[in-house]
């Protein structure tokens, strides 16, 4: 199996694109965007009826789009028309109405969808911290890992001066996904726009740049979207995340469609409680060692050891997520064998990123659709007594929870440690332990998990520094589909050390990267809906 070269050169488009917008008429029209969203994405975040309306069935508020066109956009008479119609709930004149109207992506023939909901949350750092974070390209990026695959800075075109990012604007480009190799990513570009309200409120501004850089290509489209920010208290903030987008999803798999019609696939809510869960983490973190600070010698290894295992698994959420990160340099291969169609892999070659283990690594995903609820098949993989029903490594041996740390905010969420014993009498399998966490973004249940060995384990709980010990985390997330069915996409990062080089999978690489996805798809299934046993 030929995987695609590699080619690092950054695109061509990335580079024209920030030469251009350093060009003071286009700088000026960006500045004008920016300023004129901004504005607008205040009022957003600040009105409530008519504009937003919660929907029951999705428990989130929902933009009213007829409203918001009559506020925010300037109408020819004809889809002005149109509007009042739905609004009133009655026939009124509409001038040279051809009965084919639908909402579309400006240069595309194709129909669009609009997108478009708000999340209100509590956030567990001060504004300030959290505007830098925004307005970073690199930490932004970082902490949206399992949202965002990519993302660039091409150009600072205003500066706040002294530190102080009020007022500073950047132009940016970002890919935007979901877990599934099967589900191409978004690719966006647009201005960041940062602005001071008040001592303690503010508003950071996304809006996508086609008014200013024409491209008939392009299947997403940013309208004003972002976050209003209020300083609530000490290390407080509470955050009104708006998400307004345009988009033509006529490549989306047929398994997907409902979950992106429904809305739920990058809602506002994702973001929010991605950016909750990472900050829970960090106080956590934080109160922890505030503790430590107070105990006696002999507990400090306990709270460190639990410490370590913290920032190892949010080390390991990382190196989750890259897996998904399908950028032009290396993207998803299917594999080249009969019934592997749908299974992809893709490999990497590490030579000095500390962390992770040298040589060669393969990752191997697919997406099912199972008549499974998407709650009972997350309480299915997250309990450690479960795993020797799925894993093929661990089949039939005995599997528990030794640790287990869950969030404050939401105890479902939490990382543990999963012990696997071999039966009595086998002496052809050795203890191994799982680091895992268990998690949802509103849209995904995730259940991420790394093998450790024994002495691994004694290590970072003897308080030792964790980030020497090197990790290849897997996976599974499952995302809504139906009332009974769910879509469950399965990720291996697996080392193979008989592989030289990553340009070329052979055979028996194939075929047991098939093997492995297609028996536990077959373990997963005879558990849940079959009756098994060992």
């Amino acid at each position: 199996m030929q995987v695609l070269a590699r080619d690092n050169m950054p695109r061509a488009s990335d580079l024209l694109l920030s030469v251009s917008v350093s060009a003071d008429i286009y700088k000026t029209k960006i500045v004008d965007l920016a300023l004129a969203a901004s504005e607008e994405l205040r009022q957003m975040a600040q009105q409530q009826e008519p504009l937003w309306l919660f929907d029951t069935n999705k428990q989130t508020e929902v933009l009213n789009e007829p409203e918001y066109k009559r506020r925010f956009v300037h109408l020819d008479p004809t889809l002005e028309g149109i509007i009042k119609f739905l609004a009133n709930g009655g026939p009124i004149d509409m001038p040279e109405f051809n009965g084919n109207v639908e909402v579309e992506m400006e240069h595309s023939s194709t129909p669009s969808d609009i997108e478009s909901s708000r999340a209100i949350g509590i956030v567990l750092v001060d504004p300030i911290n959290l505007v830098h974070m925004l307005m970073n390209v690199g930490s932004w990026s970082c902490v949206f890992s399992n949202i965002v695959s990519k993302a660039t800075n091409l150009g600072l075109l205003l500066t706040g001066g002294d530190g102080n990012v009020n007022g500073s604007l950047q132009v940016m480009t970002a890919q935007f996904h979901l877990p599934s190799p099967l589900v191409r990513p978004r690719e966006v570009y647009f201005a960041r726009h940062c602005r001071q309200l008040d001592f303690d409120t503010w508003l950071v501004t996304d809006v996508s740049l086609e008014s200013v850089f024409p491209n008939q290509l392009v299947q997403y489209k940013r309208r004003p979207s972002g976050c209003l920010i209020q300083g609530l208290q000490s290390e407080l903030s509470l955050v009104t995340w708006v998400e307004n987008n345009v988009v033509c999803d006529g490549s989306v798999p047929e398994m997907f469609r409902q979950t992106f019609k429904s809305g739920v696939a990058f809602s506002a809510k994702r973001w929010m409680l991605t950016m909750e869960r990472h900050y829970d983490r960090h106080a956590m973190l934080q109160k922890q060692h505030d503790q430590l600070l107070g105990q006696p010698l002999r507990d400090i290894n306990v709270g460190e050891g639990q410490k370590n295992l913290m920032k190892l698994a949010e080390r390991m959420i990382k190196s989750y997520d890259e897996i998904f990160n399908s950028c032009n340099e290396n993207q998803w291969m299917p594999l080249s064998i009969h019934g592997g169609e749908d299974i992809f892999a893709k490999t990497s070659m590490n030579l000095d990123v500390p962390g992770t283990p040298r040589g060669v690594s393969v990752m191997i995903s697919t997406s099912v659709w199972l008549p499974i609820p998407q709650n009972d098949l997350f309480k299915f993989f997250r309990a450690g007594e479960n795993r020797w029903k799925w894993d093929l490594l661990s089949y039939c041996c005995m599997t528990r929870d030794v640790l287990h740390i869950p969030s404050a905010r939401d105890p479902e969420n939490a990382v543990s440690l999963v012990l696997v014993e071999a039966p009595n009498g086998r002496t052809d399998k050795s203890e191994i332990f799982y680091l895992q966490e268990s998690f949802t973004d509103s849209t995904a249940m995730y259940v991420i998990y790394a093998p450790i060995d024994t002495p691994a384990v004694h290590y970072i709980m003897e308080g030792k520094d964790s980030d020497r010990v090197d990790i290849l985390a897997s996976g599974f997330a499952v995302l809504p589909c139906t009332p009974r069915g769910s879509i469950l996409t399965i990720a291996f990062h697996i080392m193979d050390e008989e592989l030289s080089t990553p340009e070329y999978l052979p055979p028996r690489s194939v075929y047991t990267a098939k093997r492995l996805v297609s028996e536990t798809v077959s373990l997963i299934k005879a558990s849940l809906m079959f009756s098994s046993a060992c």
